[in-house]
């Protein structure tokens, strides 16, 4: 049986010498691996292109329930991304949010809010001119409300620590959990007021975008089981001044 649905590709990897595997966040059925013939032919090398990091695909994919991986009947562009696949910047940006992404959506149930969300926002990565370099931050933070790990800011104080196990502010500093000190609290607070609308207002050097990124990783890593270590981020260290 065979059905319609849309979908992200998140990466893909090999299985053996004739197919490889790729993983793609479905608006219908949540994440699934499909299969894919491998090759050096001009149909493999055009299913590469197709199959790119956060490609937005239009596909008709086999539906076999208690089966591992699947098999992909057709798949075409479904909306464009001529610069994400053609700027050396959004293309990196693009390998950092798919690696992340696998990492964070390993429910096979489908959510269409955060399918929404997260399809909206490869459209502006492809799209806006001011910004680029906050991107990445801005998108892990609006992502936070989707699957249910908001830091809760209601307790915030001057002087106080932020609790990164438990999502909290707390005036004194947690003996075991992993916490930010008063400054980087402070600043926490002010970063999670950013938006893809005014996140081209927040000035950061290199070293305090990468030092943001890491905590935001931190912070992921303490409230989901199974992200595992992620090799893009020092791939974005290097590129944004």
């Amino acid at each position: 049986m065979y059905e319609k649905t849309r979908g992200i590709v998140l990466y893909t990897i090999p299985y053996n010498d004739t197919l490889s595997v790729v993983h793609i966040y479905t608006e219908k059925y949540g994440r699934v691996s499909y299969t894919l013939p491998r090759g050096n032919g001009r149909s493999a090398k055009m299913a590469r292109a197709l199959y790119m990091p956060l490609s937005l695909l239009e596909l008709e994919v086999e539906c076999r329930a208690g089966r591992d991986m699947q098999r992909i009947r057709e798949a075409h562009t479904w909306i464009p991304l001529p610069r994400i696949q053609s700027n050396p910047i959004r293309t990196s940006l693009a390998m950092f949010l798919s690696e992340f992404l696998g990492g964070v959506l390993r429910n096979s149930e489908p959510q269409p809010d955060l399918f929404a969300y997260v399809t909206q926002s490869i459209q502006l990565l492809d799209g806006i001119n001011e910004g680029l370099g906050n991107f990445h931050l801005c998108f892990l933070i609006g992502l936070t409300s989707y699957i249910g790990i908001t830091p809760n800011t209601d307790d915030f104080d001057r002087g106080a620590y932020f609790d990164m196990q438990e999502g909290i502010f707390v005036r004194m500093r947690p003996i075991i959990n992993p916490s930010l000190p008063p400054i980087e609290a402070a600043a926490m607070t002010k970063l999670l007021r950013m938006n893809f609308n005014n996140m081209h207002k927040f000035r950061f050097s290199r070293n305090e975008r990468s030092a943001i990124l890491d905590r935001i990783i931190m912070y992921y890593n303490l409230h989901l089981t199974g992200m595992g270590h992620l090799s893009s981020p020092a791939i974005l260290h290097t590129i944004f001044d």
